[in-house]
């Protein structure tokens, strides 16, 4: 029994299972503030629908999760509260522009499955990062602009 999946690999389920696997720990960490900032929900559940719509499986599906993402990066450069927050969009950045080159190689003929899945697997990694960094920022504005507006 060990040994056998509980989901099956493909069709709906795999796609549902997958988007929960990196949004529902994220928007449960981002839960304290979209339940204090309910306008920030709609932002977060955009961006999350555009990321949910697309599949890292194939290279195509790649270039469309890392032009989401650089809206994201461009948010999160823009709202940067610190050298730390800069930085890290700049990393995020060049992160993404690596997986669009690479995105862009494996559209090639002869592209391996092993190349595809590492990439799959690094374009889901940073979904993650800068998705739950988006909520947090997302939040952490809100609050500032109600302390701002309560002053």
């Amino acid at each position: 029994m060990a040994g056998k999946k509980l989901v099956p690999g493909s069709g709906r389920a795999s796609t549902a299972v997958n988007a929960a696997k990196w949004a529902i720990p994220l928007l449960a960490a981002g839960a304290r503030w979209l339940s204090a900032h309910p306008e920030v929900w709609e932002s977060v559940k955009e961006q999350a629908a555009k990321l949910q719509k697309t599949t890292t499986n194939k290279p195509d599906g790649v270039l469309a999760t890392v032009a989401i993402l650089r809206e994201q990066v461009d948010y999160l450069a823009g709202s940067a509260d610190d050298a730390e927050e800069t930085r890290r969009a700049q990393e995020w950045a060049k992160r993404l522009d690596s997986c669009e080159r690479a995105a862009q190689l494996l559209k090639a003929p002869g592209a391996t499955r092993k190349d595809r899945k590492a990439l799959k697997e690094r374009t889901e990694a940073l979904r993650s990062e800068i998705f739950e960094a988006y909520i947090e920022e997302m939040g952490e504005d809100a609050e500032s602009a109600g302390r701002g507006a309560a002053s």
